[in-house]
């Protein structure tokens, strides 16, 4: 992987998305706010792999709800 493309996807911390990624059910992200965590998720194969469990979760529930 290109060394700015990592350095330029950590400019937001794991804990830092893991909230951007439960606040995204209750409030519209801002573009910059979308902007880090696209390049956090780039980079970080944890984050990614949280933020579609938290995809699948919501979905469920929204399926349930139905």
């Amino acid at each position: 992987m290109n060394p700015f493309h990592h350095l330029v996807g950590h400019f937001i911390s794991c804990r830092d998305v893991s909230h951007l990624v439960s606040q995204m059910q209750d409030r519209d992200l801002s573009a910059f706010e979308r902007l880090r965590l696209g390049w956090h998720l780039g980079v970080c194969k944890a984050c990614m792999a949280f933020e579609k469990q938290m995809r699948f979760m919501r979905e469920a529930m929204r399926r349930y709800r139905e």
